[in-house]
């Protein structure tokens, strides 16, 4: 996923982004805008794929599973972030999407921003940053209480999210394997 940074850019093209469909994961970062193409096909796919699998545990456990393009919101106007997917309490629910979650999903694709979005997320106090990569290679993030992330490693490969009760691991293939109580999936 190619990113471009533009500053100052015109209303126009902000326009001209909304009217051919590309602006769906546009971000804008304390004023600045951030415009992101949409996902190469593998990246849609892995992301789809894990939504089946995380969505079923997010509602099991409370949580509202959000796809593709629900944003999460520190000022409505001037700054958001837009994961590839969001799993959240319904009341983090504000009328532009959500102002924090309890999961957040990012699909890493060479050279986006997923690294550069932990600090705002650690500000919107979203418990737990996921962050995949194509070889389904992964990092779990925990925010801790001083308000910064943790990587959470057992030196096993396993990890477990404490929001939707499931265990992640990369296995052969590579695929991500996901196991909960009672269930499986690998992706």
């Amino acid at each position: 996923m190619v990113r471009a940074v533009q500053v100052h850019a015109s209303e126009s093209l902000v326009e001209e982004r909304r009217r051919v469909g590309i602006d769906k994961k546009d971000e804008r970062w304390g004023g600045e805008w951030h415009f992101v193409n949409p996902p190469k096909r593998w990246h849609a796919r892995l992301n789809a794929d894990l939504f089946l699998a995380l969505a079923p545990l997010a509602r099991r456990a409370g949580l509202e599973p959000y796809g593709d393009n629900t944003g999460v919101f520190a000022d409505p106007a001037q700054d958001w972030r837009v994961p590839d997917q969001v799993h959240a309490r319904p009341e983090l629910g504000i009328e532009e999407g959500l102002s924090g979650a309890d999961l957040v999903v990012e699909i890493r694709s060479p050279g986006d921003e997923s690294y550069e979005k932990l600090p705002f997320y650690a500000a919107r106090a979203v418990g737990e940053v996921l962050i995949v990569h194509q070889d389904r290679k992964f990092e779990l993030y925990r925010l801790r209480d001083d308000g910064n992330y943790v990587v959470i490693e057992d030196g096993s490969g396993r990890v477990t999210s404490v929001p939707l009760q499931a265990t992640f691991t990369t296995v052969e293939g590579p695929r991500l394997r996901i196991e909960w109580d009672g269930g499986w999936a690998q992706v």
